[in-house]
């Protein structure tokens, strides 16, 4: 019964070697399957499959464009959004290299604008605060109130606490809050929604400039799929389609199609002039040797 209880070194420790010893043997040949990871196959008789994976940066407003060939490898391009500043249109489409889009997103804000955006939405509270919520004084602290009585701080903790009494999550407080602190919180969270931020504040502030720029060097602009317009992702995807397959007769905005209109003005060859009369062929003159005098 002793010799039972001596570790197995061969099998992994243990006192039986059992268990410890499978467990070992198993994550062994999981590492050497991760790393010999068998790639998946494409080719022009293969569907690629793969599951979708979602990005909580670009949301659900992108698709993706993947392009492969035997010799030359493949190439995946990112339908999506402007991302971070630009002067486009929010709802305009934006075609990047997968590869490339980690730049981007890197290149969102400058800091100088993430400190900004941060003064400013305090700015924005303090002035919704102001119009929503009321004050008094304890002591010689003064503290913001619901509709003049309840102190806001307070009343949230305690709140707070109710909730994780209950097994529910402390975000939930507002359930376990009196009908007169639900609706002025519900009014106040509406207002930060949709309020602007305040236009002196800006004008005391101006907000730093910065563009989203794209590369390993931060210098190529994002530009708009001009045929795509600010169309819905679904209507933007079959548009691409019919664009790849030749079906689309109208694919070009009216601005290019006008510039290409005035382009072959432009290099339009002029036609020839109206061909000139040959001149008459002078008729052979008479010879003036005696021999053809008349007689």
């Amino acid at each position: 019964m002793a010799d039972q209880a001596v570790e197995n070194p061969e099998r992994g420790g243990g006192r039986s070697g059992r268990g410890r010893g499978r467990g070992s043997a198993k994550n062994t040949a999981t590492r050497a399957m991760a790393a010999n990871a068998v790639k998946s196959k494409v080719g022009p008789t293969r569907l690629l499959e793969a599951e979708w994976t979602k990005d909580s940066l670009l949301k659900e407003n992108c698709f993706v464009i993947w392009l492969g060939s035997g010799p030359t490898g493949s190439q995946q391009w990112t339908v999506h959004h402007p991302v971070g500043e630009t002067a486009l249109p929010d709802g305009a489409w934006v075609m990047t290299p997968a590869r490339d889009l980690g730049f981007l997103l890197a290149r969102r804000d400058s800091e100088e604008l993430s400190a900004w955006k941060r003064r400013s939405e305090l700015a924005k509270r303090q002035e919704v605060l102001r119009a929503r919520m009321g004050r008094r004084t304890d002591g010689q602290t003064e503290v913001w109130t619901f509709d003049g009585a309840a102190a806001i701080q307070p009343t949230i903790r305690t709140c707070m606490a109710a909730a994780k009494a209950a097994g529910a999550k402390e975000s939930e407080w507002l359930n376990y809050a009196d009908t007169a602190v639900q609706v002025a919180e519900r009014s106040f969270k509406e207002a930060l929604r949709t309020q602007a931020i305040p236009q002196e504040w800006i004008g005391a502030n101006p907000r730093p400039h910065h563009e989203t720029m794209g590369g390993p060097l931060g210098d190529i602009p994002q530009e708009a799929v001009k045929y795509l317009g600010t169309l819905s992702l679904n209507s933007a995807k079959d548009k691409v389609l019919r664009v790849m397959l030749g079906r689309d007769p109208n694919w070009e905005s009216d601005e290019e199609a006008s510039s290409d209109e005035e382009d072959a003005e432009e290099t339009e060859v002029p036609m020839d002039p109206a061909p000139r009369e040959k001149p008459a062929t002078p008729s052979p003159r008479k010879s003036a040797s005696p021999k053809s005098a008349s007689v």
